[in-house]
């Protein structure tokens, strides 16, 4: 039985690969940074290719909160051996790790890294860039007029906004930004859904200034000792590089 482990902050990780070399990247991440990280308090969430993107390796990883973030960014990065040791062969099979989202769960305190495990199916990520201090506004549409219709349910996220004290590694901090992600079970369940809400979603364009989506894949060992997180309730209140 896994032991639950109650997170609060999560990065999205997108790498751009140097051309052909996602596999091998995919192996060598594998064998030398997932039981590593989460040895010291960094816990690997899955590991995903991304449609489209044959030189794209996507992944997410989870922290307790700030202060235990950037304790392990310190030692990982700056004292650890496994980095020492590989982290070159890592970088130099990578163009770009500067593309990272830091979020937190937009209504819940913490969220669950055991739960919503995605072995199979698809993860799709909807990135919702609102005007100046909309985000709320957004959310709150999103929560009552378009979720509750939705048969896979989003989870939202929204920027971790406290400072990123480890500057070696850059993050995306975003107060304008909504991120909802949503497991489905093949692409076919996300494309139907998609067509049958498009009038659902009408309303929410309205606030939107842009709006990306990723449709991810999980790799063969995405969930080799971790899984995709889903947010846990609140019952107090309704690179590496």
């Amino acid at each position: 039985m896994k032991q639950s482990q109650s997170l609060n902050v999560l990065e999205l990780r997108n790498y751009l690969l140097k051309p052909n070399s996602r596999e091998k990247f995919i192996e060598y991440f594998a064998n030398h940074f997932v039981d590593s990280q989460k040895a010291l308090g960094g816990y690997v969430l899955g590991r995903f290719t991304v449609k489209d993107e044959p030189d794209k390796f996507f992944w997410m990883r989870g922290f307790e909160d700030m202060r235990t973030r950037v304790a392990f960014l310190r030692e990982f990065y700056e004292k650890g051996e496994v980095w020492k040791k590989y982290g070159s062969g890592a970088n130099q099979m990578m163009l770009d790790s500067d593309n990272v989202y830091l979020l937190r769960p937009l209504e819940s305190e913490s969220f669950d890294k055991n739960t919503l495990a995605v072995e199979k199916g698809i993860v799709v990520i909807d990135f919702y860039f609102v005007a100046e201090s909309r985000r709320n506004e957004l959310a709150g549409s999103f929560l009552t007029h378009y979720t509750p219709f939705l048969k896979n349910k989003p989870t939202l996220w929204t920027s971790e906004m406290s400072e990123n004290d480890f500057p070696r590694l850059p993050v995306v901090q975003d107060r304008n930004l909504l991120v909802a992600i949503t497991a489905y079970k093949d692409e076919s369940e996300y494309q139907s859904e998609r067509l049958e809400t498009v009038e659902l979603k009408k309303p929410l364009r309205k606030l939107l200034q842009k709006e990306n989506t990723l449709i991810l894949f999980p790799t063969a060992r995405s969930l080799s000792g971790s899984s995709f997180p889903a947010v846990r309730e609140d019952c107090s209140k309704k690179n590496p590089a």
